[in-house]
């Protein structure tokens, strides 16, 4: 497996599974009404975000720093220090809030009632931008070709846009899944900060453990 190409999965990975993007799309699917159109605008708005910036690095930026000059080497020292603030968070969120949370956070309230053009705005505005960005940094000082840039994009987008499309086409299938997720959004809303936790750990430990890899190899 080329560096690119591990970086690319971790990216996805992180896009796929950023949680405050996957309690954006269940708060803009919650209720039922008019939910497909709701769901599939947020996750187009994500998508724009998203896999748009690692596809104008793929074809512009793609090979113009070298992985061994002092540009390249700040590149993966930016994704350890990602990988690090991930951590830190993490490890922040598992301690007791001060005071008592509302049960959706005030920043995703305006989610719960949108209609489908704003839920594409709202896709936009909560999509991830560290993935693609960490992306982007390690295609610039990438030495494959064109086609291997926009196979890396292919895989990343497989996975920041698939793992949420998956989510939606399960819920979809049924209104029974639909009660069921309207009363898993209220779990996660619950237990968001633990789950902020674990996504930071193990993301950030992972991103870590990428960019030493990088170092040690250049």
């Amino acid at each position: 497996m080329s560096d690119l190409v591990r970086t690319l999965i971790l990216c996805g990975i992180l896009s796929g599974t950023q949680p405050v993007t996957v309690m954006g799309l269940l708060l803009v699917m919650a209720g039922g009404v008019d939910s497909r159109r709701k769901g599939l605008s947020y996750l187009a708005g994500a998508f724009l975000v998203e896999s748009g910036i690692l596809l104008f690095a793929s074809l512009v930026l793609g090979g113009t720093v070298s992985n061994i000059s002092v540009p390249g080497r700040l590149f993966l020292i930016i994704r350890l220090a990602l990988g690090v603030a991930l951590v830190v968070v993490g490890l922040l969120m598992r301690k007791p809030p001060k005071k008592p949370q509302p049960e959706v956070p005030k920043s995703l309230e305006r989610l719960q009632g949108m209609g489908p053009g704003k839920s594409f705005l709202a896709g936009m505005a909560l999509a991830d931008y560290q993935g693609p960005v960490v992306g982007s940094l390690a295609i610039s000082a990438s030495t494959v070709g064109t086609s291997g840039r926009i196979a890396a994009w292919g895989l990343y987008t497989l996975l920041a846009s698939g793992i949420p499309l998956m989510m939606f086409v399960v819920v979809r299938r049924s209104q029974k899944a639909m009660d069921k997720m309207n009363n898993a959004t209220g779990w996660v809303m619950q237990h968001r900060r633990q789950l902020v936790s674990w996504f930071g750990l193990i993301l950030g430990v992972l991103l870590i453990g990428d960019a030493i890899v990088g170092l040690l190899a250049n």
